[in-house]
């Protein structure tokens, strides 16, 4: 996956079985890397056609029961930013009443 150093846009990730009842978080780490608490930020579960992101999420081409999604880029004062250069591997973490499952997503994020 690809995004430009100036873009803000969200990026979607797929999951199948459930949505969680409680949240998803995603970490951008580097290579190797695992993530740490402070490393995770909010997300938005896409659980459903009536969602506003989701026809948007299907068009990404991610496959899934539903998606997570996340804002990445400084526009608008969006706090989620990776810069330029770097490949980046996401992290996803999902949080439901008994589970907390997470994943490496199966891509890596390539800022150009």
């Amino acid at each position: 996956m690809e995004i430009d150093r100036d873009s803000t846009e969200y990026l979607y990730f797929g999951w199948s079985g459930d949505p969680p009842a409680v949240g998803a978080e995603v970490a951008f780490m580097a290579a190797a890397a695992r993530p740490t608490e402070g490393d995770w930020d909010d997300a938005i579960v896409v659980d459903s056609q009536s969602h506003e992101l989701w026809d948007d999420a299907v068009a990404s081409g991610v496959q899934g029961d539903y998606y997570v999604a996340i804002l990445v880029g400084s526009f608008g004062g969006n706090t989620v930013v990776l810069t330029g250069a770097t490949a980046y591997q996401p992290w996803n973490r999902l949080t439901d009443t008994t589970e907390r499952p997470i994943r490496v997503a199966p891509v890596t994020v390539e800022v150009l």
